[in-house]
C-alpha cells in the first residue's frame, strides 16, 4: 500500500461520500483497491465531507440564520450534511445553482431523513419551513389590489359564495410554534428541552399590494377553510369536504365570516359546483 494510493482514495471518497457508506459497509471494496480499511478513519472522513457540503450551503444563512443556529445548538451540523452529501452523490444530483433551490433541495431531503420523533427533528424540521415561508413571501411582487366592490363581498357568506385568499398565503402544520424556539435561540444556552409540542396550524400572509406579511396562528377548521378556498369551491363544496354536508351549519358560515373581516378571504359567486 503507498501513500499515493491511500490519497487517491481519500480523495474519491471526499469526491463522493456515497462510498464512505459502501467502505463502511463493505470494506473489501477498500482492501481491492490496495487500501487496508484499518488505516482510514471512514468517520472522520464523512464528517469532514459534511463539513464541506455545510460551507457549501453557507450561502442560505442569510435566510436561515436560525434553521444553521439550531443545527449548530443541537449538534446537527455535521450529521445532516453528512448525509445530505452522500445523498446527492448516490443520486448524482447537483447542488442548485441558487440560495432559493439549495434550500428547498435541502428542505426536500430533510422531510424523509428526519426522525420526527426526536425534539430537535421537529423542532429544525418547523423552524427551518417557518423561516422559508417569510422569505418566499417576502420575495413575491405585491399582488394587485382588491377592487373597493370586493370588501362588500367579503361580508356575503352564503352557501353559493366561493372564498379566496386575497394576496398569497403559504400554510403549515406544525409541532410547535417556532416563533418561541426562535426566541429561545437568541439566548446564549437555548433550553430547547422545554419547547411546547402539539398541533399548531400556522398561515404565512402577505395582504394583496401590501409588504408587511403577518404570522396567524389559527384553529384547525380555520387552517382547511383556507387550503380549501380557491376561488372555485363553494362554501357548500367546502362545507361537503370538511363537514360531510353541503348545507354549511351557522358555525362553519361564521368561521368564513371572520377570516373575511381580518382580510384573509373575499368572495365570489362559484362558477360551478365540485362534485
Amino acid at each position: 500500500m503507498t501513500a499515493s494510493r491511500v490519497h487517491a482514495v481519500i480523495a474519491a471518497g471526499l469526491e463522493n461520500p456515497h462510498l464512505l457508506a459502501r467502505w463502511r459497509d463493505e470494506p473489501d471494496l477498500l482492501r481491492n483497491c490496495g487500501v487496508d480499511p484499518n488505516d482510514l478513519d471512514l468517520d472522520a472522513l464523512r464528517k469532514f465531507a459534511g463539513l464541506a457540503t455545510k460551507v457549501r450551503h453557507n450561502g442560505l444563512r442569510e435566510d436561515l440564520p436560525q434553521t444553521f443556529r439550531l443545527l449548530n445548538v443541537a449538534g446537527l451540523e455535521i450529521d445532516v450534511f453528512a448525509a445530505y452529501a452522500s445523498f446527492c452523490a448516490s443520486e448524482g444530483r447537483r447542488y442548485a445553482d441558487t440560495a432559493e433551490a439549495r434550500a428547498q433541495d435541502l428542505l426536500s431531503f430533510l422531510e424523509h431523513w428526519l426522525d420526527f420523533d426526536i425534539l430537535t427533528h421537529a423542532l429544525l424540521w418547523d423552524v427551518m419551513r417557518y423561516e422559508l415561508a417569510l422569505t418566499r413571501l417576502s420575495r413575491l411582487a405585491a399582488a394587485p389590489a382588491l377592487p373597493s366592490a370586493e370588501s362588500m363581498a367579503r361580508r356575503s357568506t352564503r352557501a353559493t359564495s366561493a372564498p379566496r385568499v386575497c394576496g398569497d398565503i403559504i400554510l403549515h402544520e406544525m409541532r410547535c410554534d417556532p416563533r418561541a424556539v426562535v426566541a429561545a435561540l437568541q439566548e446564549k444556552s437555548p433550553r430547547l428541552t422545554e419547547t411546547t409540542l402539539g398541533t399548531f396550524y400556522f398561515g404565512y400572509w402577505r395582504r394583496s399590494a401590501a409588504a408587511e406579511i403577518h404570522i396567524l396562528q389559527l384553529d384547525a377548521l380555520g387552517f382547511y377553510l383556507v387550503s380549501l378556498a380557491d376561488g372555485k369551491r363553494s362554501a357548500a363544496d367546502i362545507s361537503r369536504l370538511i363537514c360531510g354536508s353541503r348545507r354549511p351549519a351557522r358555525g362553519f358560515l361564521k368561521a368564513l365570516g371572520e377570516l373575511a373581516t381580518i382580510g384573509i378571504l373575499a368572495f365570489d359567486t362559484a362558477p360551478e359546483q365540485v362534485s
